[in-house]
């Protein structure tokens, strides 16, 4: 029977060093792909899931579930984004490296679709990068992490009608940045 994150929690406070390698095994890659998308920065998104660990390894003994886990467990990881962001000000947050993209399926395997999918994804990154802070998390976490909008009201610390309202905002931002990504027949 899998334990679940709570129990687990329970177990690191007891000392169980199994139950945090478990937590960790179940969850780092997750919470670097969140920091990897929000920096830009695989070797500081590398650096913000180890602190995030480390944190949740010395909550542990005082650690109370008054949400989901993976909630709570996110709230770190944008706590210390921000945190980053707050020392480098001026940042792109969308990785364009090929393993952080995510896949847009091709109907085929024709080597120019597949050239044409991949600059697509580039402008949908490039553009999710160019959204304001606020908004990006909202997108993110939304889109890439399919995490409802209380969820991700909790862990930005807002309203979930706030939340609502700038991935709403976002979507029109990036409608507007995007445009018509399919060309028409006679621009080719």
């Amino acid at each position: 029977m899998e334990e679940t994150d709570i129990a687990l929690m329970e177990l690191i406070k007891r000392g169980d060093d199994k139950a945090f390698e478990l937590l960790l095994a179940r969850h780092q890659r997750s919470v670097y792909n969140l920091a990897c998308r929000f920096l830009n920065d695989e070797a500081e998104a590398e650096d913000i899931t180890q602190e995030t660990f480390i944190r949740v390894f010395r909550a542990a003994g005082t650690y109370t579930p008054e949400a989901k886990f993976s909630t709570w467990l996110y709230t770190i990881v944008k706590n210390l984004c921000f945190n980053s962001l707050r020392k480098r000000r001026s940042v792109t947050i969308v990785s364009t490296e090929e393993e952080t993209l995510p896949e847009i399926p091709a109907e085929n395997h024709d080597p120019s679709e597949i050239i044409d999918g991949k600059r697509l994804r580039f402008k949908v990154l490039n553009a999710v990068s160019a959204l304001p802070e606020n908004m990006r998390i909202a997108v993110i976490l939304h889109k890439f992490h399919d995490l409802q909008y209380d969820e991700i009201a909790k862990i930005l610390g807002c309203s979930v009608n706030a939340v609502k309202l700038r991935v709403h905002r976002a979507k029109a931002l990036l409608a507007n940045s995007l445009g018509d990504l399919h060309p028409k027949p006679n621009d080719a």
